[in-house]
């Protein structure tokens, strides 16, 4: 499944829940500096291949946000 198709499931279940805005940060609870693979959700998402950002899905737009050291 491409990310584009997975951002598509996104948005419709964004729609059915009444969402109107998904964030996703690169962070765990811990707020760790190195996150374990189950927190990594924007390369899922976006395809995103960088260590760090933040990922923001509305129903007509994405944006990513890479945190550059």
């Amino acid at each position: 499944m491409t990310y584009q198709e997975k951002l598509a499931q996104i948005r419709n279940q964004m729609k059915a829940d009444n969402v109107h805005a998904y964030i996703i940060p690169s962070a765990d609870p811990h707020i760790s500096e190195y996150l374990p693979k189950h927190y990594k959700c924007i390369p899922l998402a976006s395809g995103f291949k960088g260590s760090a950002g933040t990922l923001v899905i509305t129903h007509d737009h994405a944006g990513l946000w890479p945190l550059v050291l």
